[in-house]
């Protein structure tokens, strides 16, 4: 018997790793398959069982659409679950996530707004298309749930996703504390001295796994070194200039304004309830 299949499609800096690590292994009644898994859960699902199955995975945008394409393949009828985050907020997260990882240029040729001529193409933050995505690739509607919710009310938050895939859980089992915390403002500008060394710039949509391990594995020691230096570095070698202005976040909101719109107005059209509507 084919199981009932729910895909959480993880967006990096949207609590997806909280999620995957703290709160679906606490589900119960459901079959969790772990982001580490990813590429075996069309074999798990064809083998059925009794029990609904929960599938995450973190997805950046140049693997959003063919790993889509792929799990849709082996679960078409899945319901896919996707947490959204303002374009701001998002955005000021994936920035510094760079910056700690060592690949820094200023924000304005991270993500250019003017000639799309940055290291992140416009469209990677075009949220509303990916729900187009995952509505083109299953044959039930994305649940559209919303980061500022979560920091609300985790608690609301867990629940309804709980509810939604038929889950229970012990809520004393969950840690509802940040699995990413951010550094100081004085680790981040020691970083993005040492990430000057070595530019970011744009990704390619395809990169060998064997590379992408050894890139990922050794920008992490590097970082976590640094983060120990940049607590005694003296303030003498650090810019004064900010990592980010109030109004560079402003513009990043104001351009993506309608998109966020139509991401909110899906949510209230079309999730289940007005209960987990965001």
């Amino acid at each position: 018997m084919r199981p009932d299949v729910y895909f959480h499609v993880g967006a990096g800096r949207a609590a997806s790793r909280w999620l995957q690590e703290q709160v679906f292994p606490r589900f119960r009644g459901v079959r969790y398959i772990p982001r580490t898994r990813f590429r075996k859960s069309a074999g798990i699902i064809a083998r059925g069982g009794d029990l609904p199955v929960l599938v995450s995975r973190q997805l950046g945008y140049h693997e959003f659409t063919p790993s889509v394409a792929w799990f849709a393949r082996a679960a078409p009828a899945a319901r896919p679950i996707l947490v959204l985050r303002r374009h701001d907020g998002w955005l000021r997260s994936v920035y510094l996530r760079e910056i700690k990882e060592l690949r820094y240029v200023p924000f304005q040729c991270f993500i250019d707004f003017e000639r799309d001529a940055g290291v992140r193409p416009q469209s990677s933050a075009l949220f509303r298309e990916r729900i187009r995505v995952l509505e083109e690739h299953f044959e039930h509607r994305p649940l559209v749930l919303f980061f500022d919710r979560l920091v609300a009310n985790p608690q609301g938050f867990v629940r309804a996703i709980a509810d939604y895939v038929g889950a229970s859980y012990d809520e004393r089992e969950i840690a509802f504390r940040p699995v990413n915390r951010s550094y100081g403002d004085r680790q981040y500008r020691f970083l993005r001295e040492v990430g000057r060394l070595r530019p970011l710039t744009r990704r390619q949509p395809s990169e060998h796994p064997a590379r992408r391990w050894l890139r990922v594995r050794s920008r992490r020691l590097a970082w976590h070194l640094g983060v120990g230096l940049g607590r005694v570095a003296p303030e003498w070698i650090l810019s004064p200039e900010p990592l980010l202005t109030d109004e560079q976040l402003e513009r990043a909101r104001a351009f993506y304004e309608a998109d966020w719109e139509a991401c909110l107005e899906y949510a209230r059209e079309h999730n289940p309830s007005p209960r987990i509507a965001g």
